[in-house]
């Protein structure tokens, strides 16, 4: 028979199962009221370098931090991405006062290469890719990230309680990263293929459904951009990203004000924006001067 203090209370576990708890509480104060998609993200991030050190999160040192990130085996971006995560628990643990100091502070590391060039889709390659899809339901899809220029998961999540219909087109209201919300113009034509494939009057009904008339998942999201730039004979590594990506730089290059284009996206910093704004092949400084 178990005395005195029941087994499995806080006063007879284990030092190490009271830590852990700690750490699990540390992670989930540090996601409060983050997106979905951050939750995940960083959550995984975070518990990774956890199963890979072996101890607390007051146990780890710089040592510890640099050793993990050289270990990681994938791009550039996706480690300073994991890296970000782990330094930003870090941070906010130690100004909480949970860990003794923020070892993370001190990790230096190169600023990365710039690669969005590289991910830049042209207009002709953009044209291949939505000419190119049969399927209306899926074509409207790639028009709304392209023409709208939000991410996988905002598009995959409208629902027409978020569509206001104006003169002409109309407006969608956007719930996007960090929980903020945007206006986002809706043209004309694009919202004449939305509304065609709207099966019922249901506020909650998606804007692009699935194929089974339910929301479309972002897997299959993904899975719709993939297939239309195979078709295209574009590279394996475009994303519904890329669409974005091409949204910003040729509305800019077709005269855009980037505060415009700015709101549009929902980035934070103007600078953010303006670095889609990238030279034309023939075009230069050289060219706007009196020689």
């Amino acid at each position: 028979m178990v005395s005195g203090d029941r087994a499995g209370s806080p006063a007879t576990m284990a030092p190490s199962a009271r830590n852990i708890s700690a750490d699990e509480m540390l992670i989930r104060s540090w996601l409060h009221n983050r997106s979905d998609n951050t939750r995940d993200a960083y959550g995984r991030d975070a518990r990774a370098f956890l199963a890979f050190t072996g101890k607390t999160l007051g146990e780890v040192v710089l040592a510890d931090l640099q050793l993990w990130f050289d270990s990681l085996e994938c791009a550039d971006a996706t480690r300073r991405r994991k890296l970000a995560a782990v330094k930003s628990l870090l941070s906010f643990g130690a100004r909480l006062g949970m860990l003794p100091s923020d070892v993370g502070a001190a990790f230096r590391m190169e600023r990365g290469r710039d690669t969005l060039h590289e991910r830049i889709l042209t207009q002709e390659n953009v044209a291949r890719m939505i000419d190119g899809e049969d399927d209306p339901r899926k074509r409207a899809f790639l028009r709304v990230l392209y023409v709208m220029g939000l991410r996988l998961r905002e598009a995959c999540s409208l629902t027409w309680r978020s569509m206001t219909r104006r003169q002409q087109g109309g407006i969608a209201t956007v719930h996007g990263k960090g929980g903020k919300t945007r206006s986002v113009l809706v043209p004309a034509k694009l919202w004449k293929e939305l509304v065609a494939l709207r099966v019922d009057n249901r506020p909650d009904g998606p804007v692009v459904p699935g194929h089974d008339g339910g929301p479309l998942h972002a897997k299959a999201g993904d899975r719709i951009v993939k297939r239309a730039a195979k078709r295209a004979g574009l590279s394996p590594a475009v994303s519904a990203h890329w669409l974005r990506h091409a949204c910003a730089s040729h509305a800019q290059d077709r005269g855009a004000p980037p505060h415009v284009v700015q709101a549009t996206l929902g980035h934070a910093s103007l600078a953010t924006t303006t670095r889609y704004s990238h030279v034309r092949e023939g075009d230069g400084a050289g060219k706007y001067l009196d020689p």
